[in-house]
């Protein structure tokens, strides 16, 4: 095959297919018509000589030609992106650059909220894309350059990544302010294992650092815990309305509080060791003008200072 002959705006539908799973959603991302992606897969099939993805009920999956095809495609396409920026000084009041961040949706309703209210108005163009996996798949995106920061409670990504901490975060117990802890500051260990309580579960480190809380304090196992939520959506009203007790993030409490005035916060019975958020990135991306922007924003906003000892790895 001579590379001389390939468009490589074919490369570009390839990734986003495989990412998306969608010929249309792909063809969003990149901004094409569905036509139009559809000849580009059509063009793709040809040059590659297999259906490369197979329509399912989970969208189009991936031959293993596809897969294996992936990974050099990205790694490709992002040294042609860092080569075309090579030298480019970020302009934020007239850049689209879309910015990806890997966070939860603690994060999501905690941070980006005032992230993206300041940085409309210092880059009226610039978007955002917000991406909740696994710090496993967040690593390998980071490294093929899909992702430009990661936010969260993680530890350190890995060797090649730098880190920079935020703030210390630590948990609190969210009542409804009808129930007879509405007009309180404290509870007692034992008036907290005599109530009901929902187990907010989401995937990651903040779900493990509570686990860790609550087994310290002899508490994981003796809750009565009548609804378990991998999600923090539509919580703050079962909250208002159940009289259930919910153990969260402090912040993300103080933002359900923020929105309503039926929803008190007590302090947790029981000793909380602080855990650091951090924003985390790739090396390859450390000079970039955009990402450094980025990151200079985020620090600015959310950084508090603390006498806490930093973690191991690459610190910014």
């Amino acid at each position: 095959m001579n590379i001389n002959t390939i468009d490589l705006n074919l490369f570009l539908a390839f990734q986003a297919i495989y990412a998306t799973r969608s010929v249309t959603l792909a063809g969003e991302r990149l901004g094409m018509t569905q036509s139009a992606m559809s000849n580009a897969l059509k063009r793709l099939r040809e040059r590659f000589n297999d259906a490369l993805f197979v329509r399912s009920t989970d969208g189009m999956v991936p031959t293993p030609v596809a897969e294996r095809l992936i990974t050099p495609i990205e790694e490709g396409l992002a040294c042609l992106m860092q080569a075309v920026d090579q030298g480019r000084t970020f302009e934020a009041q007239t850049s689209g650059r879309t910015f990806r961040i890997a966070v939860n949706d603690i994060g999501q309703l905690v941070m980006m909220p005032e992230l993206l209210l300041v940085a409309r108005g210092i880059a009226p163009g610039v978007r955002f894309e917000t991406v909740d996996v696994p710090i496993a798949e967040a690593r390998q995106r980071m490294l093929h350059g899909q992702i430009d920061i990661a936010l969260g409670s993680w530890e350190p990504i890995g060797p090649s990544f730098y880190q920079q901490r935020l703030f210390d975060e630590t948990f609190v117990v969210l009542t409804s302010r009808a129930s007879p802890l509405g007009g309180r500051d404290s509870i007692g260990l034992d008036e907290y294992l005599a109530a009901e309580h929902i187990a907010y579960r989401p995937h990651g480190t903040t779900d493990f650092q509570l686990q860790q809380t609550l087994e310290r304090a002899g508490a994981l196992d003796r809750r009565r815990v009548v609804l378990t939520a991998a999600h923090s959506l539509g919580l703050s009203s079962i909250v208002a309305s159940s009289g259930l007790l919910l153990t969260a993030p402090a912040r993300l409490a103080q933002a359900m509080v923020a929105s309503r005035t039926d929803l008190h916060i007590v302090n947790a019975p029981f000793e909380v060791v602080p855990f650091e958020i951090r924003q985390q990135w790739h090396e390859r991306f450390h000079q970039d003008s955009g990402n450094r922007w980025l990151r200079e924003l985020i620090f600015g906003l959310f950084h508090e200072r603390s006498q806490r000892h930093q973690g191991a790895g690459k610190q910014a």
